[in-house]
């Protein structure tokens, strides 16, 4: 059960109510985490906006964009963030088999070089937030800097969603608890 209020559009205020009328509108489902983030009104278009931009203008690669995002929920044990996340997996091309492998990427052949070198960067950002010069080349020598900074973004953006739902203790939708980890 959520530590706070889940909010609805008609109890919602300001950005928060015009985001999701438009939501609504355009028949996109509020999120529960959507909705926690209600109760601050002035930060929830921003909080969307950074996400939405990571998810669909980025220049990383979304299979790449989305192990990076499965790999840091399991980490951080947020299972809301992993249910939503295996469905958009699967969208763009991440393998049932590395889905079921990415706990222990290292020892498995469905990773290649790429992969391997920007999970490694993932755990390190996210366990150590300092990132080591060999950790960081061997990210670099397949990302552009751009790429890079965008693959941090995406480390700090789902790390911080991750506490949020932790913290938060928000609750998984019905419609993807089917993907949550067993």
């Amino acid at each position: 059960m959520a530590r706070v209020r889940l909010v609805t559009t008609s109890e919602a205020e300001g950005d928060a109510r015009e985001l999701f009328t438009a939501m609504e509108q355009q028949g996109a489902a509020i999120l529960n985490l959507h909705r926690a983030l209600g109760n601050s009104p002035t930060i929830i278009r921003n909080f969307l906006r950074l996400g939405t931009s990571l998810l669909a203008y980025g220049q990383l690669s979304p299979n790449l964009r989305e192990l990076a995002i499965l790999r840091i929920s399991q980490m951080t044990g947020a299972d809301y963030e992993w249910a939503h996340h295996v469905p958009l997996a699967k969208q763009v091309g991440v393998s049932e088999e590395q889905i079921k492998s990415l706990k222990k990427w290292e020892a498995h052949d469905c990773f290649d070089d790429r992969a391997r070198a920007l999970l490694l960067y993932v755990e390190t950002v996210t366990r150590e937030v300092a990132v080591p010069g060999d950790v960081f080349n061997a990210a670099r020598a397949y990302l552009s800097e751009g790429g890079i900074v965008e693959l941090t973004l995406v480390c700090g953006y789902w790390g911080m969603a991750a506490r949020i739902l932790k913290a938060l203790d928000i609750d998984v939708e019905p419609d993807v608890q089917q993907y949550l980890p067993s």
